[in-house]
């Protein structure tokens, strides 16, 4: 388990940016059921919307120089979601350490807000040569206000 990171959490009102996505047939297994890889790239798009959403979008960070490598990936998978199921991935970002930053997801199916997983990556702050860094001011000045109404990000 990422280190003081819960797997189950309830997003403080406004701090959580939502995805959007619906499972495309290439992400389901000879069952019929989403496959569990498919999820990354789901955490990927609610991360990326958070830090867009609250700070810098990633492509702005990486130009200044700074990458955010996952760490530390915890998933776990409580329903199925199959083929087509609308999904919503809420990202919900806190502080870790001095040069880090961690998340926590939820992923529902939309049309019962069944809870279909819980997950947490941690990140470090590194430049392009591998080196630990503090996290830019924008990321940090984001985590230190986060609040307001959840962002909404289109589906994919």
């Amino acid at each position: 388990m990422v280190d003081d990171v819960p797997l189950t959490p309830a997003p403080p009102a406004g701090a959580a940016t939502i995805a959007r996505v619906r499972v495309r047939y290439a992400e389901t297994d000879a069952m019929g059921v989403a496959y569990h890889g498919a999820y990354l790239p789901w955490l990927e798009l609610a991360r990326t919307g958070w830090l867009r959403e609250h700070a810098l979008s990633y492509r702005e960070l990486e130009a200044s120089g700074v990458h955010l490598p996952v760490v530390e990936l915890t998933c776990r998978y409580r329903a199925p979601c199959r083929y087509d199921d609308e999904l919503r991935v809420e990202a919900v970002a806190r502080p870790h350490r001095r040069s880090g930053i961690a998340f926590s997801y939820r992923i529902v199916r939309a049309r019962d807000d069944r809870l279909i997983a819980t997950a947490a990556t941690r990140h470090a702050a590194v430049e392009r040569s591998g080196r630990i860094r503090p996290l830019p001011e924008p990321i940090l000045g984001a985590l230190a206000r986060v609040g307001g109404a959840p962002a909404s990000i289109p589906a994919q």
